[in-house]
């Protein structure tokens, strides 16, 4: 029976050399023919002596296609085309042109595959501003104003999207500072302390008319869109704007303020102008209020209670106003700026889309661990990478896993590998 096998193997094994045989001899054959019909119809015009559009085709002939495929590629379009030889010359027939075409674009796609060209390679592609918002919205499900974590990109004919070649030490320091942030947002890691991100409303902004979001029966404000790390309380700060003297503008009677929580009301202040002996200074002062609120993203709302509009003849006069005042006084007050602070007394990451997103699964006990991180990391990776990960893509990943494991535990080690993702050069 063995013996049986071992002549069926042996037969086998001739068929296919002599198969390969074959093919070698056919390869041959056909570039014989090919090398003939350039001596015969090209190399009049186009050899080392005459140059012809550059061409030397004596001596390509003599080389690998593949470091040379440029050249053979016009070579192809000619033949084709059947531009060349010229009109007045001993043209080939049709067939002899067909094979040298055929001959040459097979060996031009057998030289491509063997040895692909990808093209001009950069060191590092990092993503645009825009790019990368986008990208930190589909991945966690976070919305990130980039603005304050990553430096303006720069233009050229209109496109901002030119980003390689220009990653200096100061950039990439910034991006790794963004993805510890944003991967800290992500997973609901508590700050040591609280922490404050204020925003600022533009001055040119008159701040008379309802703001789309906020309650009907309101003016001016602002409508914040804001991410809360953890669930706790949170204190939202509020300073009005000012003139050039400190004064609070438009303060001419008292005005209602009012701060939302995904449109419900957090807390209502009256504010006076002030009375005798006191200062402007302090009106704003005590504009803040402490929220409970749940971990996630959230709509912050601040604004005023709309006043009727009517105004009396006295207030329609031409105002007389100093020089160094404003040439066009507020009506009422407005928002400068928005605080929101904290965490204070934070009770825990809470559930925000993004654990959501993150937390595919979860341990029972240590031993199941590192298996729960690895399909977190692999579904987040396959998604920051756009095409399916390998065992390198997760073994660095799970490096980093264990590092920060090791510091704080298991969501603390996602964390760490999470950052390393959003900083590696295929996300």
């Amino acid at each position: 029976m063995i013996h049986k096998w071992t002549s069926v193997l042996l037969v086998g094994a001739s068929l296919a050399v002599t198969c390969a045989a074959d093919e070698q001899t056919a390869t041959s054959s056909d570039q014989a023919v090919f090398k003939k019909f350039m001596e015969s119809n090209c190399l009049d015009c186009h050899d080392k002596a005459t140059r012809k559009a550059g061409l030397a085709l004596d001596d390509l002939l003599t080389k690998d296609i593949g470091p040379n495929a440029e050249a053979w590629e016009k070579v192809v379009r000619k033949l084709t085309a059947r531009q060349m030889p010229p009109q007045e010359a001993l043209r080939p027939r049709k067939r002899e042109y067909d094979a040298a075409v055929a001959w040459l674009e097979s060996s031009l796609d057998a030289a491509a595959a063997k040895s692909p060209n990808p093209g001009r390679g950069e060191t590092f592609r990092r993503l645009n501003r825009t790019e990368y918002r986008n990208v930190i919205r589909d991945l966690l499900g976070l919305e990130m104003d980039v603005a304050s974590l990553l430096p303006a990109d720069e233009s050229s004919h209109g496109f901002d999207n030119v980003t390689v070649a220009d990653l200096s030490p100061t950039l990439l320091n910034r991006y790794i500072s963004a993805a510890q942030k944003i991967s800290r947002l992500a997973v609901g890691v508590a700050p040591q302390s609280p922490r404050g991100d204020t925003v600022r409303i533009r001055p040119d902004v008159t701040q008379d008319t309802h703001i789309e979001g906020l309650p009907i029966g309101t003016r001016g404000g602002a409508l914040i869109s804001h991410n809360f790390p953890v669930d706790g309380e949170y204190e939202i700060q509020v300073h009005l704007m000012r003139d050039r003297n400190e004064g609070i503008e438009g303060l001419s009677e008292p005005h209602e303020l009012e701060v939302l929580m995904d449109r419900e009301r957090a807390a209502l202040f009256t504010v006076k102008p002030p009375g005798k002996g006191e200062s402007e200074q302090t009106i704003d002062a005590n504009l803040k209020s402490r929220v409970k609120v749940k971990a996630g993203p959230h709509k912050v709302g601040v604004t005023f209670l709309k006043k009727p509009s009517s105004l009396l003849q006295t207030s329609r006069q031409p105002l007389n106003v100093h020089f160094n005042f404003y040439r066009h006084p507020r009506i009422g007050p407005a928002v400068y700026e928005v605080s929101i602070v904290g965490p204070f007394e934070a009770s825990g990451p809470g559930d925000t889309p993004s654990r959501r997103r993150i937390f595919i699964c979860r341990p029972t006990g240590e031993g199941d661990e590192e298996d729960c991180a690895k399909r977190i990391l692999a579904s987040l990776a396959r998604r920051a990478y756009r095409r399916p990960v390998n065992d390198e893509d997760l073994k660095s990943l799970l490096e980093f896993y264990r590092q920060g494991r090791a510091e704080g535990g298991f969501e603390a080690g996602i964390e760490t590998a999470l950052s390393s993702l959003l900083v590696n050069p295929q996300f």
